[in-house]
């Protein structure tokens, strides 16, 4: 569905505005910020009694929902860079690569960034949060890998290989598809299904994080054969755990029985990139259906993105950016995409948007925590103006053809 010309050229002109703005903000912070979970790295708590087991849980929670940039100083927590913060870029200035912009030498910067934050003591490529993380179920050192970080991280490897060429890119690439399929557990694996831990520490079910590593080994199943079979059988088993109306819960454990926006599109895009690397359509139908889902329960209709499908709150800006990747992952399944991409676009740029250019982190109901989360925001949001832009805005990097509406409007069908 074509947007207005007049529409079209002031999103236009407002994702360029943004994005340079936010080019130059994250540049002049050298890609190094806050994070929602970061407060155990704080120097106060080093070695000492808050930074171990409960209290940690308590301040690490505490910090998040209501601590911004005046807690985190007062307490002493460093600026950091985020190795994932770091593949979102390089993935974001891939794709300002592509919309004509010189960024081949930021991006090999980055890449050097990444080379040194891998996670210590691991033969292969592979990557963590640079904090120390404590919750109920576990504690997770900083640094120590994780399938979602790594599968991001290389993914950023595989956009600079194809836009720049770069070997050394493609090696690190390969590398963490050998340490996802040899370092992480199964907590199932039959014949028919398989489920990747999110660490190599632990036997957690968690679907998006064994989908996004399927993902990354089907897109390098040409190289490996094997990568393709493990690969079907991981995205097998999340299409067998899917609900009848398309959601997906976070995972399969009772403490795991919500449904978010952010997750649910992470779901949906790994599908559907796996079918793009594979040419395999026998998820075809858990698409439609996870899709429908997706744009039906998981934002109002003015495009505010929601975070969970029976409450808008908090609004997430992961929620927006997630949300603005995604319909750009289905221009070519629904004619209406495009035009969901610039609704949240739109609504995020003017209610999810700080006068320096930065992302607020979360709007609650009666209150909006502002804080310029590095990875969590910034990053996100700058992946995700530059994918639109490259994708949309710019008409020499797009498509000679129109959209097939292979699953029709979902909008009028809501």
């Amino acid at each position: 569905m074509p947007l207005p010309a007049s529409t079209s050229e002031n999103l236009s002109s407002a994702v360029d505005r943004s994005l340079l703005t936010l080019q130059k903000w994250v540049e002049q912070h050298r890609f190094a910020g806050y994070e929602p979970f970061d407060v155990l790295n704080s120097l106060l708590f080093a070695g000492r009694w808050p930074a171990h087991g409960l209290p940690a849980v308590c301040l690490i929670q505490f910090a998040k929902r209501l601590g911004g940039l005046r807690l985190r100083r007062w307490l002493q927590v460093p600026e950091s860079r985020n190795p994932k913060a770091l593949g979102l870029f390089i993935s974001a200035y891939c794709d300002l690569a592509r919309s004509g912009y010189d960024t081949q030498a930021v991006a090999e910067y980055l890449k050097s960034e990444l080379k040194m934050l891998r996670s210590p003591k691991e033969s292969e490529y592979c990557w963590g949060y640079d904090w120390d993380h404590v919750s109920r179920f576990g504690r997770m050192p900083a640094y120590s890998p994780n399938s979602i970080a790594t599968c991001f991280c290389a993914r950023a490897l595989l956009d600079m290989t194809e836009v720049f060429g770069d070997k050394e890119a493609w090696e690190m690439a390969h590398s963490s598809g050998r340490f996802l399929i040899r370092r992480l557990n199964r907590p199932v694996d039959t014949p028919e299904y398989l489920c990747f831990s999110y660490t190599p520490r632990d036997q957690t079910c968690v679907y998006n994080a064994s989908a996004l590593t399927a993902r990354l080994l089907a897109c390098l199943a040409p190289d490996d054969a094997e990568y393709f079979a493990v690969a079907r059988r991981a995205m097998n088993y999340l299409v067998a755990e899917q609900q009848a109306d398309g959601a997906w819960y976070y995972g399969p454990a009772l403490r795991h029985r919500w449904i978010d926006g952010f997750h649910t599109g992470y779901n949906l895009s790994a599908l559907l990139n796996y079918r793009q690397s594979t040419g395999d359509r026998s998820f075809d139908d858990a698409i439609e259906r996870g899709y429908r889902y997706y744009v039906c329960n998981l934002f109002r209709h003015d495009g505010t993105p929601k975070y969970y499908h029976n409450s808008a709150y908090p609004i997430d800006i992961h929620s927006c950016s997630q949300a603005i990747l995604t319909f750009c992952d289905f221009a070519e399944e629904d004619e209406t995409a495009r035009e969901f991409a610039f609704t949240v676009a739109s609504w995020t740029l003017e209610h999810m948007r700080g006068d320096d250019g930065t992302f607020f982190f979360q709007r609650h109901r009666f209150w909006t925590n502002r804080t310029p989360y590095m990875r969590w925001g910034q990053a996100w949001m700058l992946h995700a103006l530059a994918r639109l832009k490259r994708q949309y805005l710019c008409p020499d990097a797009w498509r000679a053809k129109e959209p097939v509406a292979v699953y029709g409007n979902h909008r009028q069908a809501c």
